[in-house]
């Protein structure tokens, strides 16, 4: 489960679910808060905040900016096809977190 939310945390949202094809479009982001970019459906965005919190900009490319309506931290663009380009926590791949033990040790 992937999280994140704006500077101030009057917005936090979560991915839902990360199929494969989704996770081999993931990118590092340029930044130095070990974040990662994802695109994603948006139905697999889940938000949470007040209604009030977040504020939706209409671009005129078609893309649709939400931002959190406190700090002003854009917090992820959505394109026509509503796909979501979001930025979250990341620490690592968890994959190798704890020993699969697949040579009977």
């Amino acid at each position: 489960m992937y999280k994140g939310s704006c500077h101030c945390q009057a917005v936090q949202f979560e991915v839902d679910h990360l199929d494969e094809f989704d996770a081999d479009k993931e990118s590092i982001a340029n930044s130095d808060n070990q974040a990662l970019r994802l695109n994603i459906k948006k139905a697999a965005l889940v938000i949470d905040c007040a209604p009030s919190a977040l504020a939706t900009l209409h671009v005129a490319n078609g893309e649709t900016h939400h931002m959190c309506n406190i700090c002003g931290q854009l917090m992820f663009i959505e394109d026509e096809q509503e796909n979501v380009n979001v930025e979250v926590a990341f620490n690592g791949h968890d994959a190798l977190s704890t020993p699969h033990c697949q040579f009977g040790l």
